[in-house]
């Protein structure tokens, strides 16, 4: 091995650990940037959560103050509602009917059957697409 290759060796080798030390450094600005605009990013979303809370707490508040909360944990034994002995639904005309009222669901009419789909047309009839006719 001769002088001239072993300096150009030694030069290659120098040029290789400039461009390693230089990578580094670039590699570490980068994490740096990433980890200060990843820092940034959470605390706006820890504030964003907070706000959300806040305003969940505010709501129930509100609930509370005007009365249509429906947490029965805090009523009194003896405090019962007006409404919780009424029946869902009471008609007028119920003591002078003769026989309960009909239900809506027996008289309304039933829906049409739907067509049948051609057996010989398959993709007409996977497709539900009706553009040869």
């Amino acid at each position: 091995m001769s002088a001239d290759e072993t300096s150009a060796m030694k030069a290659t080798l120098d040029g290789l650990v400039r461009e390693q030390s230089e990578r580094r450094v670039l590699r570490d600005q980068k994490a740096d940037e990433i980890k200060a605009s990843s820092q940034e990013f959470m605390t706006k979303q820890v504030q964003t959560a907070q706000r959300y809370v806040e305003h969940r707490r505010e709501l129930g508040e509100r609930k509370t103050k005007s009365g249509w909360s429906t947490d029965r944990s805090h009523a009194q034994p003896g405090n019962a509602s007006a409404f919780d002995d009424a029946p869902a639904f009471e008609d007028p005309a119920a003591p002078f009917a003769s026989e309960p009222p009909a239900r809506a669901g027996r008289d309304t009419p039933r829906r049409a059957p739907r067509r049948p789909v051609p057996a010989d047309d398959e993709d007409d009839a996977f497709l539900n697409n009706r553009w040869r006719e």
